[in-house]
């Protein structure tokens, strides 16, 4: 699996792209990079997840970010586990944190090329979280690549989401934890 630092330096060819976060990549996670090394195949082009170097949090409002549940090892190696050709580890800015939604999915199809753009139900992107799978939906066409919008994880009748999983471990209860992860947590 290659790592890049930056949507720029990703080669041309196109892509299947994963977008979000992904801190603790738990279950809901997985099904998503499943979803885009799946689609990603199917088309012949590499799959990739267009991640941050740093939780959003960390620069839009510094006192609310939350604990990371992997590190960025961690990360990189679940990465792998689930098939996934490459890792863009895109730096989050003040800059970016700013932009529209509308111009981040621009600046992702100038960027990378994606034949695909794979999110999970909830995601949110661009200025104030204002992004969501509609937005990208609504786009896409105009973007040349197709919209794939994964469900929700359901277990025990809730979604699987990495604020879930960190009330989890607030309680003591990491095996819990643990099982929505699908592995182990750092401690």
């Amino acid at each position: 699996m290659t790592i890049y630092h930056s949507m720029d330096t990703f080669p041309p060819g196109g892509c299947v792209a994963a977008l979000g976060t992904f801190d603790g990549v738990h279950l809901g996670h997985a099904a998503l990079i499943r979803r885009a090394v799946m689609e990603a195949r199917a088309l012949n082009v590499p799959s990739v997840a267009l991640t941050f170097d740093r939780h959003p949090l960390s620069v839009i409002a510094p006192g609310r970010a939350p604990r990371l549940l992997t590190d960025a090892a961690e990360r990189r190696r679940l990465f792998a586990s689930l098939g996934l050709d490459a890792v863009i580890e895109q730096p989050f800015t003040p800059a970016f944190a700013h932009m529209a939604p509308e111009a981040y999915l621009t600046a992702v199809a100038e960027a990378i090329h994606p034949r695909a753009i794979v999110v999970g139900y909830d995601h949110r992107f661009g200025r104030d979280g204002a992004g969501t799978a509609d937005t990208l939906r609504a786009m896409a066409p105009a973007l040349g690549c197709e919209a794939i919008v994964v469900p929700p994880v359901m277990v025990d009748g809730a979604p699987v989401s990495s604020s879930r999983i960190r009330a989890l471990l607030g309680a003591g209860d990491a095996a819990e934890a643990e099982r929505l992860a699908g592995h182990p947590l750092r401690g």
